[in-house]
């Protein structure tokens, strides 16, 4: 797993892609020594890049990405992994993803609302892409 390169980045947005917005589950992270106490609630919304050619063409799911088989991989990397950092849940997941399906890059963005609580803010949101 790497960062994408700044001709991938540019790249991307142009490539086939499945998006899944507002995976949910419950995790241990944090740096603080409550957020250990209770699992808090994360949010996170995915991208995934590949070829879809042989998917259109034969019609055949077994050609792409089952997207629910990809959620239920965010939610089980988020609910089973204890971190400090949204950093590092972002590169768990972006791994767990990469090692799951045949994604070409993911991109995930993780929600944590309740990390800067003390400023008012409503979400507090990182995002990493990283290719094969």
């Amino acid at each position: 797993m790497r960062a994408l390169t700044a001709a991938e980045q540019e790249a991307l947005p142009r490539a086939d892609r499945i998006e899944v917005v507002g995976i949910t589950a419950d995790g241990v992270h944090g740096v603080y020594a409550e957020e250990a106490l209770a699992p808090q609630r994360f949010s996170v919304d995915m991208t995934m890049w590949l070829d879809m050619g042989a998917a259109v063409a034969g019609d055949e799911i077994g050609a792409t990405i089952d997207y629910v088989e990809a959620s239920e991989v965010v939610r089980r990397v988020v609910e089973t992994s204890t971190v400090l950092l949204v950093e590092s849940l972002a590169a768990a997941v972006c791994q767990a993803i990469l090692d799951a399906t045949s994604a070409i890059a993911v991109s995930v963005t993780v929600h944590k609302p309740r990390a800067a609580r003390d400023t008012k803010s409503t979400d507090v949101r990182l995002t990493m892409a990283r290719t094969r």
